[in-house]
Protein backbone atom coordinates (compact mmCIF):
# COMPACT_ATOMS: atom_id res chain seq x y z
CA UNK A 1 0.00 0.00 0.00
CA UNK A 2 1.80 3.12 1.27
CA UNK A 3 4.79 3.97 3.28
CA UNK A 4 4.37 4.01 7.18
CA UNK A 5 5.86 6.17 9.32
CA UNK A 6 7.93 5.43 11.91
CA UNK A 7 11.34 6.25 13.98
CA UNK A 8 13.39 5.20 10.87
CA UNK A 9 11.31 7.32 8.66
CA UNK A 10 13.26 10.28 7.14
CA UNK A 11 12.31 13.47 5.53
CA UNK A 12 14.14 15.42 2.71
CA UNK A 13 13.24 18.68 2.70
CA UNK A 14 14.90 21.35 0.19
CA UNK A 15 16.93 23.83 2.50
CA UNK A 16 15.17 27.30 0.88
CA UNK A 17 11.96 25.71 1.72
CA UNK A 18 12.88 25.14 5.41
CA UNK A 19 14.47 28.50 5.24
CA UNK A 20 11.33 30.16 3.91
CA UNK A 21 8.68 28.01 6.54
CA UNK A 22 11.18 29.22 9.33
CA UNK A 23 11.05 33.00 7.56
CA UNK A 24 7.28 32.71 7.38
CA UNK A 25 6.75 31.69 11.19
CA UNK A 26 9.05 34.88 12.08
CA UNK A 27 7.42 36.95 10.52
CA UNK A 28 3.84 35.31 11.84
CA UNK A 29 5.16 35.63 15.31
CA UNK A 30 6.25 39.20 14.86
CA UNK A 31 2.78 40.45 13.14
CA UNK A 32 1.63 38.77 15.75
CA UNK A 33 2.99 39.98 18.92
CA UNK A 34 2.92 44.06 17.54
CA UNK A 35 -1.08 43.98 16.79
CA UNK A 36 -1.54 42.17 20.55
CA UNK A 37 0.89 45.42 21.72
CA UNK A 38 -0.98 47.83 19.74
CA UNK A 39 -4.63 46.57 21.20
CA UNK A 40 -3.40 46.58 24.28
CA UNK A 41 -1.87 49.62 23.74
CA UNK A 42 -5.12 51.54 22.55
CA UNK A 43 -7.02 49.71 25.15
CA UNK A 44 -5.01 51.03 27.91
CA UNK A 45 -5.64 54.34 25.97
CA UNK A 46 -9.15 53.93 25.54
CA UNK A 47 -9.48 53.51 29.33
CA UNK A 48 -7.19 56.28 30.43
CA UNK A 49 -9.43 58.67 28.51
CA UNK A 50 -12.35 56.97 29.79
CA UNK A 51 -11.13 57.93 32.93
CA UNK A 52 -10.45 61.56 32.43
CA UNK A 53 -13.67 61.63 31.05
CA UNK A 54 -15.61 60.40 34.50
CA UNK A 55 -13.76 62.83 36.71
CA UNK A 56 -14.42 65.89 34.21
CA UNK A 57 -17.71 64.82 34.23
CA UNK A 58 -18.23 64.34 38.22
CA UNK A 59 -16.15 67.77 38.79
CA UNK A 60 -18.42 69.44 36.67
CA UNK A 61 -22.05 67.82 38.84
CA UNK A 62 -20.07 68.49 41.84
CA UNK A 63 -18.66 72.02 40.87
CA UNK A 64 -20.10 74.65 43.43
CA UNK A 65 -18.46 78.31 43.36
CA UNK A 66 -16.88 79.42 46.37
CA UNK A 67 -19.02 81.25 48.64
CA UNK A 68 -17.45 84.60 47.81
CA UNK A 69 -18.53 84.49 44.61
CA UNK A 70 -21.91 83.14 45.90
CA UNK A 71 -22.34 86.35 47.92
CA UNK A 72 -21.45 88.32 44.92
CA UNK A 73 -24.40 86.76 42.85
CA UNK A 74 -26.82 87.43 45.44
CA UNK A 75 -25.65 90.98 46.07
CA UNK A 76 -26.25 91.88 42.51
CA UNK A 77 -29.26 89.80 42.50
CA UNK A 78 -30.75 92.28 45.35
CA UNK A 79 -29.78 95.20 42.85
CA UNK A 80 -31.34 93.94 39.85
CA UNK A 81 -34.67 93.16 42.76
CA UNK A 82 -34.20 96.94 43.89
CA UNK A 83 -33.29 98.54 40.39
CA UNK A 84 -36.42 97.12 39.26
CA UNK A 85 -38.77 98.25 41.72
CA UNK A 86 -36.98 102.00 41.41
CA UNK A 87 -37.79 101.26 38.04
CA UNK A 88 -41.44 100.40 38.11
CA UNK A 89 -42.08 103.19 41.15
CA UNK A 90 -40.41 105.77 38.26
CA UNK A 91 -43.14 104.44 35.53
CA UNK A 92 -45.80 105.11 38.09
CA UNK A 93 -44.83 108.89 38.90
CA UNK A 94 -44.48 109.60 35.05
CA UNK A 95 -48.30 108.72 34.09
Amino acid sequence: MGRELNEGSEFIIPLKNLLGLIGFTTVAVWAYFGVTERITFLEHNQQMISEQVDENYEWISDFEPPSEVQDNIRRVRELELMLKEMEVRLESLSW
